[in-house]
């Protein structure tokens, strides 16, 4: 008998896990793949590897910028291919070592509940095993969302999963959806010398984030050149030989492959949740109140299977609020101050409301934008490119979203969600004094900017 059972070991359940084991609990992972779910294996980390690679390669094909001469640069993908099999082997290994060192017991099989604290385990051999927990927490992830018009046969029409197992290059691909994964990938094969054509059916890229990040993101990709497609949707494909031909805009479009990124679904279907009770919404997720608690007491949703925002970082605290919840800590997820970053170049990151969104709460606000090549450390890294763009509450001068388009986004995002967080007013994000000459100085200076002009 287990104080815990946890089906899943991404973020969410290896947060969970470990927060349990560090509680005195006694921890069953079951995990019908490899541990580190989707994120480890076939999202956050092996897209990174393979983002990093390019992003080194676009400096080196930069570096006169830097007065460095630099003749022939040229990679080899097997390599970049070896060396994210590496790393994602390597954080594998850390992470069973991580339970052992806790002695959560990891079970391999597919998990299937029976009832609010029993599991059905099948194992990969076939063979079935029974487990019991005083409570149950389901983190089993999602998969890339597959389109009734669009033929996914893994070759010629392919999901993020599929792509990240390339052995080669394509010559030519088209991405079908301007979300983050469809411009991450873009981003890199047009690094690496593919022709890329991206298509969003709205109006510009990142269409769910502040929309001058956007469409500025959207001119970037285009000078950079990718064909970027917008307001238009695919209205038929067709795997034709040796590529495809994807109708859109009234025109006819041929590449090698075509990659499809519109969204990733919950999966929790034959997991036994509808029989043992547990309420599951049109789309297939799990309702949750604020402690992640499902429609059953005793069991737990955590990750992407709730809706909630498919983000690792979610997923992570998620796991903890449940454990915690379910020691009776009263934890609570606080889903108000949530951070975002595309890996691009230029980088994007979000934290807080943008403006549209504080619009349509019905507050009314002020937006102030800083722009990058005015920053001193831009202009010694050679990249000035991008901006900062603070919303801030008019009445009580409140920081309530940061929107950073531009060098080291992902990096700035931490200084910037804790301003969100904390509730920091303008004033006091203009008088802190970031290290000169960092990028830091940009949300300072953003600040500064909106108060002079009288905020």
């Amino acid at each position: 008998m287990f104080d815990f059972i946890i089906l899943g070991s991404g973020p969410a359940g290896m947060a969970a896990s470990l927060r349990a084991a560090q509680l005195g609990r006694k921890v069953c992972v079951v995990e019908q793949d490899q541990l580190g779910g989707a994120c480890l294996n076939k999202g956050c980390i092996p897209t990174k590897v393979l983002l990093r690679s390019a992003g080194i390669f676009s400096q080196i094909k930069r570096a006169g910028d830097w007065g460095i001469n630099v003749k022939g640069a040229t990679f080899d993908f097997e390599r970049i291919r070896e060396r994210k099999d590496r790393v994602v082997n390597a954080l594998r290994n850390s992470m069973q070592a991580r339970f052992d060192d806790c002695g959560a017991e990891v079970v391999s099989g597919r998990g299937r509940l029976r009832g609010p604290n029993e599991v059905e385990v099948t194992s990969p051999d076939g063979s079935v095993r029974s487990l019991k927990a005083s409570r149950l927490i389901v983190a089993t992830g999602s998969s890339p969302t597959e389109h009734a018009t669009l033929p996914i046969d893994g070759h010629r029409v392919v999901t993020s999963d599929h792509a990240l197992r390339f052995k080669s290059l394509p010559k030519s691909i088209i991405i079908i959806g301007g979300g983050y994964i469809g411009c991450e990938f873009g981003y890199m094969f047009n690094e690496f010398g593919a022709e890329v054509t991206l298509i969003e059916r709205l109006d510009h890229l990142l269409n769910n984030i502040d929309a001058d990040i956007g469409k500025t993101l959207t001119k970037e990709f285009i000078r950079s050149g990718i064909r970027v497609i917008t307001g238009e949707a695919v209205t038929n494909l067709d795997v034709k030989g040796e590529g495809v031909d994807v109708h859109v805009k009234g025109e006819v479009l041929d590449a090698e492959k075509a990659l499809v990124c519109v969204g990733r679904a919950p999966n929790t279907s034959g997991l036994g949740l509808v029989e043992v009770g547990v309420r599951i919404d049109r789309h297939g997720y799990v309702e949750v109140d604020e402690h992640c608690r499902s429609s059953v007491s005793d069991i737990y949703a955590i990750g992407d299977i709730t809706d909630r925002g498919q983000l690792a970082n979610v997923a992570h605290r998620q796991g903890e609020v449940a454990v915690e919840s379910a020691l009776g800590l009263d934890s609570v997820m606080d889903y108000r101050v949530i951070p975002y970053c595309v890996f691009s170049q230029p980088e994007v990151a979000a934290v807080g409301l943008s403006e549209r969104e504080a619009g349509e709460m019905g507050l009314n606000v002020r937006t102030g934008i800083f722009e990058f090549r005015q920053l001193g450390k831009a202009w010694v890294s050679a990249d000035t490119g991008g901006f900062i763009k603070l919303t801030v509450e008019t009445s009580s001068g409140k920081v309530l979203g940061i929107h950073i388009l531009g060098p080291h986004a992902s990096f700035l995002i931490g200084e910037a969600t804790l301003a969100v967080k904390m509730g920091m007013g303008l004033e006091d994000l203009a008088t802190s004094m970031p290290v000169h000459p960092t990028f830091s100085e940009a949300l300072v200076e953003a600040a500064r900017r909106l108060l002079k002009d009288g905020l």
